[in-house]
């Protein structure tokens, strides 16, 4: 025992720190693989790992051994693709689904592993898929429209589904669209892989919902609102899935000019202490950046940090299993920077790494 204590000290003195895997979507020819330094922050042997178009957004099956993307494919078809995930890192096909939309935005699974959601912005729809016992999706099961407008003359003429989630208790699933200003709330049926609209939670007037996430203990929703620089807290009723907005908080300081600035995507951290934020500056000014959040009592937030993403264009943001970083994707400069994550405060500091992907859009880690 003490030899082989030993012998792992030795080759992380050497170098031979221990490392993660991450998956990254890109809107160029595919999706990337590179490895994470745990201790450094480092990224290597950046690579592509699948040659695939309109792998924008991933989702990592939880026993790591599946990983989805939306995906677009001949004749103007789009949907979900599935990928194999061999021990090495590498990918390789598993599947396809496909719906009648103009292309998937975001995908998600349910809790259960057994269905996958889509979210269309373009056609203003969502879409449901069943994964058959390989994990394999097979086409859509249901596609709702959504119908409505609202107050942004040039981004809510109609609807924008941009993402879908299933809630905690896979009894209910949740569709943020930013053209009507509303979440759309359905009731799933996960052996069927079949959506049911149910209602909806309104959010402020020109607030644009983009991204969601929950609680850890399931009791607060956090909606990101891309148009308005703004996180919207919900408290959330399990019986029912109804949402009930007690807070709308700004991912600025009170003064912070954010004048062409929009809000991509939101993470909660593992112990539920803490929530990021990543906004994105429009106009090549350098104001990129991730906000950091405490999480306090009753679920409210308090704005602690605005870190810089050194990018431009941060269309992603993720956070490692362990905790311990906090990756950012920049979709305009190509590339991902890493943020070390102090457990206690929850802050970030610039690792100082960087790694070359093209058009970077999503991040996703492997599960070891």
């Amino acid at each position: 025992m003490k030899l082989t204590a030993l012998l792992l000290l030795a080759l992380t003195g050497l170098g031979f720190a221990e490392s993660t895997r991450v998956y990254i979507g890109t809107g160029a020819d595919g999706i990337y693989t590179t490895m994470l330094n745990l201790e450094t922050g480092e990224m290597t042997d950046t690579k592509r790992a699948f040659e695939q178009k309109g792998t924008g957004f991933l989702e990592m099956k939880p026993d790591g051994k599946m990983l989805y993307s939306t995906a677009q494919f001949q004749k103007g078809k789009a949907g979900v693709r599935a990928y194999r995930i061999d021990k090495d890192g590498s990918l390789h096909h598993g599947g396809k689904g496909t719906y009648e939309g103009r292309g998937l935005c975001h995908v998600s699974l349910d809790t259960t592993g057994k269905v996958l959601l889509g979210a269309d912005y373009g056609g203003g729809k969502v879409a449901s898929f069943l994964l058959n016992e390989k994990g394999a999706p097979g086409d859509a099961v249901t596609v709702n429209d959504h119908k409505g407008s609202s107050v942004n003359s040039k981004r809510q003429r109609g609807p924008h589904a941009h993402s879908f989630y299933a809630g905690p208790d896979n009894n209910f699933c949740y569709a943020p669209d930013l053209g009507i200003d509303k979440v759309m709330i359905y009731e799933l049926d996960s052996d069927k892989g079949a959506v049911k609209e149910v209602g909806f939670a309104k959010s402020p007037p020109g607030a644009g919902p983009r991204h969601m996430k929950f609680g850890r203990n399931g009791k607060q929703a956090y909606v990101l609102n891309e148009l308005r620089l703004s996180i919207s807290v919900y408290d959330r009723n399990s019986e029912n899935g109804d949402l009930r907005i007690k807070e709308t908080v700004s991912v600025f300081r009170e003064g912070v000019d954010g004048s062409n600035m929009s809000c991509s995507e939101i993470r909660i951290s593992k112990d539920g202490k803490f929530a990021y934020a990543a906004n994105r500056d429009l106009t090549d000014q350098k104001r990129d950046s991730v906000s950091v959040f405490q999480i306090g009592e009753g679920g409210k937030l308090k704005l602690i940090q605005t870190e810089n993403c050194r990018l431009s264009i941060p269309r992603n943001i993720n956070l490692d299993p362990s905790g311990k970083w906090l990756l950012v994707a920049g979709q305009k400069s190509n590339e991902v920077t890493s943020f070390k994550v102090d457990a206690e405060t929850g802050k970030l500091l610039f690792s100082g790494q960087r790694t070359a992907v093209p058009r970077a859009m999503c991040i996703e880690f492997a599960r070891n």
